[in-house]
């Protein structure tokens, strides 16, 4: 469905590491592979790694157990599999051919031990950090791509939504969880697009908490976070509830929370620093008072992955682009009272 949408970003990606004098880049996080080739793999210990030169063949090394799976990707001009005996660095120096003289890599993406050894490796190259530049072009999604994404959302809204209905006082977490991954698949959902977080009285104030047996009372406040799958994208979801008669405090919470939300949708404009949008919604739960209890980022990227860019935070200062799409998601967490 996206082939010539990863031809595209390919594409550009390859006239990024001209520009900037780059021979090749070593792609290796599983999210720059996913958007520039199609081919999903969580290769845990095992090496994985993309191989894309400013000009000439595209190479993707991969271990041996995915290699049928591979023959399925696009933009690969030749797949190398990696036995769980072979060595990924010999392979490498055969396979790419003489040493490039700037090598474009993730740092966030490769762990102290491979660059340790790409070190070994190619002694005499420049590494350059080229994380940025895949985010920039994987942070811009098609309108294909945003629909996927608005229908993955109107199902997670609607599955809590269903769920909510079904609910009574007394149930715990853990049931109310169960509900709403059956309503997902219902409702037309691959599946979750991570595990859905319950929580319910003072435990919704644990930022990343665990869904558990904890039982839903009057009073309490409720926090649901959630998403869901669909042809491949995702959504992130965040929805909080009083149980009842909530308190002067929760509600002054509730509110808070709300209007912060729809200050930082109402930042969101083309050419407006990303910065904005996060202080937008900071500044106002600091005058509310709460502004030690907002401890995170305004919002996040999101598409086939969950996390990604762009980070919406009060020192991110690119600008809003068409195409960008993230999520807003203020929060404040006050220990014995909740979110």
């Amino acid at each position: 469905m996206f082939a010539s949408l990863r031809n595209q970003r390919l594409d550009q990606f390859r006239e990024r590491l001209a520009s900037r004098g780059i021979d090749a880049a070593l792609l290796t996080s599983p999210t720059a592979l996913l958007y520039l080739t199609g081919f999903q793999s969580d290769p845990m210990e095992r090496f994985l790694a993309l191989w894309i030169p400013a000009v000439g063949e595209v190479v993707l090394f991969v271990p041996e157990l995915d290699a049928a799976k591979a023959l399925k990707a696009d933009n690969i001009g030749r797949i190398v599999p990696i036995s769980d005996s072979g060595s990924p660095y010999e392979t490498l120096a055969r396979e790419c051919g003489s040493r490039p003289a700037h090598c474009g890599v993730e740092k966030k993406a490769i762990s102290l031990h491979v660059g340790e050894r790409l070190g070994e490796l190619w002694g005499e190259t420049l590494f350059h950090e080229v994380g940025g530049d895949i985010g920039a072009i994987i942070g811009r999604k098609s309108r294909e791509e945003a629909e996927l994404i608005r229908k993955a959302a109107k199902i997670a809204n609607e599955a809590v939504e269903a769920a909510l209905i079904e609910f009574r006082t007394g149930m715990t977490e853990r049931e109310v969880a169960e509900k709403i991954l059956l309503h997902i698949r219902m409702l037309g959902g691959d599946g979750p697009a991570f595990s859905p977080t319950v929580l319910a009285g003072v435990r919704s104030g644990l930022p990343h908490g665990e869904t558990g047996d904890t039982p839903i009372r009057e009073g309490d406040f409720l926090l649901i976070d959630m998403g869901v799958s669909y042809g491949h994208y995702l959504s992130d979801l965040t929805r909080t509830f009083i149980i009842g008669e909530g308190t002067k405090e929760q509600e002054r919470m509730y509110e808070t929370v709300k209007e912060a939300n729809r200050r930082a949708i109402a930042a969101i404009r083309p050419g407006v620093q990303l910065s904005e949008i996060d202080e937008a919604a900071r500044s106002w739960i600091a005058e509310r008072g709460y502004g030690a209890r907002f401890i995170h980022r305004v919002g996040h990227g999101l598409g086939m992955t969950i996390h990604e860019e762009p980070s919406i935070h009060g020192r991110n200062r690119d600008v809003v682009a068409p195409g960008m799409l993230f999520t807003i998601e203020p929060g404040i967490y006050v220990p014995g009272v909740g979110e």
